[in-house]
């Protein structure tokens, strides 16, 4: 058997938690504007030694935890759109190519450049939120977090355990010391009715909704519901008709015991980002670094469609959930925040029969709807690949294209080692780590790339977890 997921040890929680208030100063490593639980979750259980489920593993957020390097977008462009080879010629004998189409925004100099914001924090003070001392983490977080915003937005605090309770209702934020003064008077009670603290935190947004406004709610909790409304289907059902009133959602997960499948549903249909606290970085991430993510919105509803000549196949797309045809490929991106820069990763393959000096097209069609300039935009960049005789060389000579795909290997090898997990095939599980690590060591002997290597030992602890399973069944 492979080991179960335990409670959190006291020491270790804190370990999690304790960084946060330094790490709040700091500098974020992380990319800011898109999701981050995949990454955060997949390292945070490779330390213990658990192996995660399958879903869990978003291969798209482990890629795009890190910031790329994507032109920002020109003055009146709301996203740029970056589309590129790892080498833009192939031969028929190596026949494989990697393409890459990559998204940024702009991240504003000046907050007074932001959207007005109108803010509900739904904070979970349930029992278990003292363990560790976590409660007086959360709270040095939320200082903070209240700091970074201007005396002009709109905001509400909800408390939540076994009942809800508004603890500052919905105004001008004002008088910032007035604010942490209630925050630091929050102490964590019993059991968690997330349910009553959502729909209070979206009523209190509700009262000071306009279209022209960032309206959003913010949850953030540490446990499963286990009281009041506790079926997932009926608390999303309800989030969800909240959302379609205007009001957004982004959730934060802390710990073990987490309904995550529901956060991610609630902030996929919230429009807003789902994060996993799990270290000093994560938590520097989501409470410093993506304040302005969370709160400034640019672009919504962007949808991206590749389409590729005949005599290209696609081998592998990495992450999302595409809408695959024979010569073309469509995802629905989560709506783009300020700061965000984005990748898709993307290996094709040339079909037999394409012929020498022939130029393939990819045509990359990306439309989203401009929050500021209030309109629909589209984008069109085609990028050919040239097709030689002989050699073409290394199908991955441009370095950001390199390290994206290479982190996209390990990914994908995680995800798939869990669904052979999942499936019993603990060999297989094996293989696919130990295939994907070699290519890693292979490209990059000497490896000194951080964001590499962070995703690289997450592969490698759960290649020693699955190989000591492998060794204790074969005795």
């Amino acid at each position: 058997m492979l080991p179960p997921v335990h409670k959190l040890s006291t020491f270790k929680l804190f370990l999690t938690i304790s960084f946060l208030f330094c790490a709040l100063v700091g500098t974020a490593m992380g990319q800011a504007g898109v999701s981050s639980a995949a990454d955060s979750r997949t390292r945070y259980l490779s330390e213990m030694g658990v192996i995660p489920a399958s879903r869990e593993v978003a291969v798209e957020e482990i890629i795009n935890y890190r910031r790329h390097q994507i032109g920002l977008p020109k003055a009146g462009e709301a996203v740029a759109l970056d589309v590129r080879w790892g080498n833009d010629q192939v031969s028929l004998a190596g026949r494989e190519a990697v393409l890459q189409v990559g998204f940024s925004t702009q991240l504003a100099n000046d907050r007074q450049e932001l959207r007005p914001l109108n803010l509900a924090l739904v904070i979970d003070k349930s029992g278990s939120m003292a363990d560790a001392d976590k409660i007086s983490r959360v709270k040095e977080a939320l200082l903070t977090l209240v700091s970074k915003l201007r005396e002009t937005d709109t905001l509400s605090i909800v408390v939540f355990d076994s009942e809800a309770q508004v603890l500052l209702p919905a105004r001008s934020l004002g008088d910032k010391e007035y604010v942490k003064q209630l925050i630091r008077s929050i102490q964590p009670g019993s059991a968690t009715n997330l349910h009553a603290g959502l729909m209070l935190g979206y009523r209190e947004a509700l009262k000071n909704y306009r279209k022209d406004v960032t309206n959003r709610v913010i949850l953030l909790t540490d446990g499963i519901a286990n009281q009041g409304v506790t079926e997932p289907s009926r608390i999303a059902q309800d989030s969800l008709g909240f959302n379609d009133r205007g009001i957004d959602l982004s959730t934060i997960g802390v710990g073990l015991d987490l309904n995550k499948d529901l956060l991610r549903q609630l902030a996929k249909s919230g429009r807003g980002l789902f994060h996993f606290v799990a270290d000093a970085q994560d938590i520097d991430k989501v409470f410093l670094k993506e304040v302005q993510s969370l709160v400034s919105p640019v672009a919504s509803e962007p949808n991206v469609e590749i389409e590729f000549d005949q005599g290209l196949e696609l081998a592998q797309l990495y992450g999302y959930e595409p809408t695959v045809r024979r010569n073309s490929v469509s995802i629905k991106l989560d709506n783009m925040n300020s700061g965000l820069t984005q990748v898709i990763m993307m290996c094709f393959r040339v079909r037999p029969g394409a012929s020498y000096r022939s130029r393939i097209p990819v045509n990359v069609r990306f439309t989203y709807y401009d929050l500021e300039q209030k309109r629909q935009v589209v984008k069109m960049e085609t990028a050919y690949l040239t097709v030689r005789e002989g050699s073409a060389g290394d199908m991955l000579i441009d370095g950001e294209v390199a390290k994206n795909y290479t982190i996209a290997l390990l990914a994908q090898a995680i995800h798939d080692m869990a669904v052979a997990v999942e499936g019993g095939r603990l060999q297989d599980a094996e293989k696919l780590l130990t295939s994907a690590i070699a290519k890693t060591y292979q490209r990059y002997p000497n490896l000194e790339d951080e964001d590499i290597t962070r995703t690289l030992m997450v592969a490698q602890k759960y290649q020693e977890v699955i190989r000591k399973q492998n060794q204790q069944r074969g005795r």
